[in-house]
């Protein structure tokens, strides 16, 4: 009789149950729903699922509840998450790029407006408009519900109003290289009055079409500040 893995498991137990923690997320080699192909899953019920890591602060956000908070001095745990899902449309249909966006979506929005609440903790008393840039006209709303409800759970203010700039400014922000073309659209919503000095603006980008991550910068008083 091998002992090995009763005696690992054991030590897991052991470990886990004085500091409060799910056995199953030290134990997937002995038991839990690991989406890995195994015996027990087959390779193709695992293409069916979209999968992404997680870090603590956005598991708590997506899955409240799953992960438990950390003690005030640290825990000493490395503690990492594979959030899985079934995918709602067959592989295939959708862009490649829009079904890796769609399938990490939540974690992005999460990490993203995480990043913007915090670097301006100025504008907490703002309401807060959303914005997103993205070459897909199915996909981009997704990207802005996401980030809005996101934004709420933080407890800030959120506006369905979308600023909007004149045919001729978007002409020419279009030409523009994109370092250069999102401050100078921050500064024209200000200027054309569909950004107050009552707002702050969110916008969730695309930057480049060969990565598949979004960036995120804050629009605020006519100034731009990059947050990823």
């Amino acid at each position: 009789m091998n002992l090995v893995p009763a005696i690992l498991a054991i030590a897991v137990v052991a470990f886990a149950w004085p500091n409060r923690l799910p056995v199953q997320a030290f134990a997937w080699p002995f038991w839990g729903p690991d989406p890995a192909p195994s015996v027990s899953r087959s390779k193709e019920s695992t293409r069916r699922l979209d999968c992404t890591h997680l870090s603590p602060e956005a598991t708590r956000e997506v899955r409240p509840g799953i992960m438990p908070a950390e003690r005030p001095r640290g825990d000493y745990v490395d503690r990492q998450v594979i959030h899985c899902q079934e995918r709602v449309i067959k592989p295939g249909i959708r862009r490649p790029l829009d079904d890796a966006m769609l399938a990490t979506l939540d974690a992005q929005v999460a990490e993203l407006t995480t990043a913007a609440v915090a670097t301006r903790p100025d504008l907490a008393e703002r309401t807060w408009l959303v914005e997103s840039f993205y070459p897909g006209d199915d996909v981009a709303p997704k990207i802005s519900f996401a980030a809005k409800n996101a934004l709420m759970l933080k407890g800030v203010v959120v506006s369905d109003r979308t600023p909007i700039l004149a045919a001729g400014d978007l002409e020419i922000l279009t030409r523009m290289p994109p370092q250069e073309a999102y401050p100078a659209a921050c500064r024209r919503y200000v200027q054309a009055g569909g950004l107050g000095d009552t707002d702050a603006l969110l916008a969730i980008v695309h930057r480049d079409p060969r990565e598949r991550i979004l960036h995120a910068g804050v629009c605020a008083d006519g100034g731009w500040q990059w947050v990823r």
